[in-house]
């Protein structure tokens, strides 16, 4: 029998070996490396089309033009009692009356019999 051994019927020395092993792992490394990548890829789109789901599903509607509730003030009527008998429930009034305040451009702070009022929606 010529050859006994493996080695012998493939003469490769010990570092080529040594070698390719570490091309191999090397190669290993990247494909891992790049599947690692690929995968953080997909779950930060995942991630963030989801979020920006979840935030249009939790965010405010809009007050549409029809939901705003105008007012004619009366004679004798004062911004304080507008606001306490339209704001809601635990709202403070002077949170609500700032609310007319700015939704109706108001300068000094006074209404007028005749005048309409706006009331924001909260």
């Amino acid at each position: 029998m010529k050859y006994s051994t493996y080695q012998s019927i493939f003469p490769m020395n010990l570092e080529d070996l040594q070698e390719t092993r570490k091309e191999g792992k090397l190669r290993l490394l990247q494909m891992n490396t790049n599947t690692l990548l690929l995968k953080l890829l997909v779950l930060v789109i995942v991630v963030w089309v989801a979020g920006a789901g979840v935030l249009t599903v939790f965010a405010a509607p809009s007050v549409s033009k029809e939901e705003v509730i105008k007012l004619t003030v009366q004679p004798g009527d004062t911004l304080w009692e507008i606001a306490a008998n339209h704001k809601p429930e635990r709202m403070d009034t002077r949170v609500y009356i700032e609310g007319i305040v700015r939704i109706n451009g108001l300068e000094d702070g006074g209404v007028q019999a005749g005048q309409v009022l706006k009331l924001p929606h909260f």
